[in-house]
């Protein structure tokens, strides 16, 4: 099976359903585009491909169309936070940005869905196979913005976050709400950008057949 499958799927297949949350937030990292200006995440060469593609703005899905996090997305539905909150350290055509961390992004998450049997299904990578569920992530309002209007995370940033580690793919920060509030609404002062990503991700992206796949 070619691996660009899943990205054919639609994402009304999976059976989502309604999600509470709390006012808080948890911090996940992506790796962001070296040939855009923009933030983008990371845009494979070819299909099949080990890069992640999450943050899925263009559906405004986090791990429907990816695999390898589900202990983070498991982690995020059990403590029931509203917002998933995207950290990237800047890889693109901006010299004065490069190599520095910023928060570009946030997704309200008010549905989730399992789709362990979709990834065995379509999927090159399942690495759910041996874990309960692998919840897919829903949001219902989302904002990404470009990296002059990103929330800069200074090494006295992290420390309020009472995060002392090495930035990694897995990494996760919990905020409270105090902090989610403030990030947030930083975010929402800035203009919207998620139409940007989605129309440069597709222009770097390589060629994904359109049809789509309306059966689970």
């Amino acid at each position: 099976m070619r691996g660009d499958e899943l990205l054919k799927v639609s994402p009304e297949v999976p059976q989502w359903q309604d999600y509470r949350s709390s006012m808080s937030a948890m911090v996940v990292f992506y790796g962001s585009d070296p040939i855009s200006e923009l933030p983008i995440r990371e845009v494979p060469e070819e299909f099949p491909s080990a890069v992640v593609q999450d943050p899925h703005y263009e559906t405004g899905t986090y791990g429907l169309y990816a695999c390898g996090r589900s202990q983070i997305r498991n982690a995020f539905v059990k403590s029931k936070f509203r917002y998933l909150v995207f950290l990237t350290k800047y890889a693109g055509t901006k010299a004065d940005f490069r190599g520095k961390y910023f928060i570009t992004g946030y997704y309200l998450i008010t549905k989730t869905a399992d789709v362990k049997k979709l990834h065995i299904r379509y999927g090159t990578d399942y690495s759910c196979i041996d874990e309960q569920s692998c919840p897919a992530l829903r949001a219902s309002e989302r904002r990404f913005v470009a990296i002059e209007d990103a929330y800069a995370v200074t090494d006295a940033v992290m420390k309020s976050w009472n995060f002392n580690g090495r930035v990694t793919r897995q990494t996760r920060v919990v905020l409270d709400e105090q902090k989610t509030v403030e990030i947030i609404d930083y975010l929402k002062s800035k203009p919207d950008c998620t139409e940007s990503y989605t129309t440069e991700t597709n222009r770097l992206q390589p060629h994904v057949a359109e049809e789509t796949s309306e059966e689970e």
